[in-house]
């Protein structure tokens, strides 16, 4: 139950940073701990399906959780407070940077120069993103969420969300679809709606959302198995590699994150900071407890049951 627990806590922290523009849904899964069971989960989902299932339902149902939340209750906590909840998850990122040394000399006597040069080049792709972002001006009208819209969205948030240091939200804002996709998204538990009007407009403003919701669910889910194929055969391949690459993707997502803070910086931010360390270490302890430490292959199932439930 607590594996469970922890499982769900994790979907629904990714879900509110995939959300929040700025955020890497992957960057975060990693520094939560549960990047690579969960793309071994899905990439081999049919292999052992119900114990890839079990592994991976509690975090769907936080994530979706956190999605519709944010896109509606949180929506104007994460407007006021959007510094105080960026030094947050900095905090959490940055405690996770131990742990994923950990895993470059998991099967390695020492760093050789490859795993430094993956670094570095994980650190270049994310600044190299950034770049390619300020250099776009912003599209500010926005874009219906047609079908063909849908699609690319859906796209898009696949790929922030598989792949480490990629903010899906900011290239959905510049593509003009960040609005109608979060009303969208909004529309499956639209609470101003439901206070303003009732349940019967809530169900027809769903019901004119159902087809491109449903187009951007589908699209996410091709794109995102396509994407975790790859995923799965270099970390199974080129484990301490990747995983001195990510340490590149964290950093650069730190670097990127903190003048967004330092423009509006308040005494509050250093505290909110400093819990988001807090809570990393915590989580690490928690995890230790929960989970064997055997190491996975690519032949195993991902959902490999810790030892709490056992």
């Amino acid at each position: 139950m607590k594996s469970i627990l922890y499982r769900a806590v994790c979907g629904f922290v990714i879900g509110i940073g995939a959300v929040l523009p700025g955020v890497s849904g992957g960057i975060l899964a990693i520094s939560l701990g549960i990047y690579e069971k969960a793309m071994l989960a899905i990439g081999t989902l049919f292999r052992a399906f119900k114990q890839n299932i079990k592994y991976l339902l509690p975090i769907m149902i936080g994530g979706g959780i956190g999605v519709l939340l944010t896109s509606n209750v949180l929506n104007v906590l994460v407007s006021r407070y959007a510094g105080q909840l960026l030094s947050l998850f900095t905090g959490l990122v940055l405690g996770s940077l131990p742990g994923l040394y950990r895993e470059v000399r998991r099967d390695v006597p020492k760093l050789q120069w490859k795993h430094i040069f993956a670094a570095l080049l994980g650190l270049m792709f994310v600044l190299a993103f950034a770049l390619g972002e300020a250099s776009v001006t912003t599209n500010t009208q926005t874009a219906n969420l047609n079908i063909p819209a849908a699609l690319v969205a859906g796209a898009v948030l696949s790929v922030g969300t598989v792949i480490p240091g990629i903010s899906s939200s900011f290239i959905l804002v510049y593509l003009g679809l960040y609005p109608a996709v979060i009303a969208a998204i909004a529309s499956v538990f639209d609470l101003a709606t439901l206070v303003s009007s009732g349940l019967g407009a809530v169900f027809q403003r769903l019901g004119e959302m159902f087809l491109p919701l449903l187009a951007l669910t589908g699209s996410f889910a091709l794109v995102s198995i396509l994407i975790i194929k790859i995923v799965n055969r270099v970390l199974a391949r080129h484990h301490a590699t990747a995983y001195a690459a990510v340490i590149g993707f964290v950093v650069g997502s730190v670097a990127l994150i903190l003048p967004r803070i330092a423009v509006s910086f308040t005494w509050a931010y250093p505290v909110f900071f400093a819990v988001g360390l807090a809570l990393s270490y915590l989580e690490f302890r928690f995890k230790e407890r929960l989970t064997d430490r055997k190491p996975l292959s690519a032949g195993e199932p991902a959902a490999e049951e810790e030892t709490a439930e056992s």
